[in-house]
């Protein structure tokens, strides 16, 4: 994969690659939900400067219409009352998306698996 422009750290580039794989396949292996990889993969997404791409287009739409669900963290800060009425929406939202949402995460994982791989150097 060819760095994009603007890409001045080309080892933090790479690190990012590779969580955009591991996230992914965070969702595939199920340790992590929808919304969440959506959040981390949005945010992995314009740091790596592809957030244009249709994969990436789709878990930020996943963010933008889930923005206000607790996943992750935040739910140490929530009362179980409150996350019991939030699982419902968020289960909602996760069977909404989760078609479009597991197909764009096995491209991903197909995409950035060469950032597993280690670089080699000459010299």
């Amino acid at each position: 994969m060819k760095i994009p422009e603007g890409i001045r750290n080309e080892a933090l580039w790479r690190k990012r690659c590779r969580k955009i794989h591991a996230r992914a396949k965070d969702l595939l292996e199920g340790r992590l939900g929808i919304v969440e990889t959506a959040r981390a993969i949005r945010l992995l997404a314009i740091w790596t400067r592809v957030e244009s791409e249709p994969e990436f287009q789709l878990f930020g739409a996943i963010d933008r219409e889930t923005r206000y669900l607790p996943v992750g963290a935040v739910r140490a800060y929530w009362m179980p009352e409150a996350l019991a009425r939030e699982d419902v929406f968020i289960g909602a939202a996760e069977n909404l998306w989760r078609d479009r949402a597991i197909a764009a995460a096995e491209t991903l994982v197909e995409r950035y698996e060469w950032a597993l791989k280690r670089m080699v150097t000459n010299g």
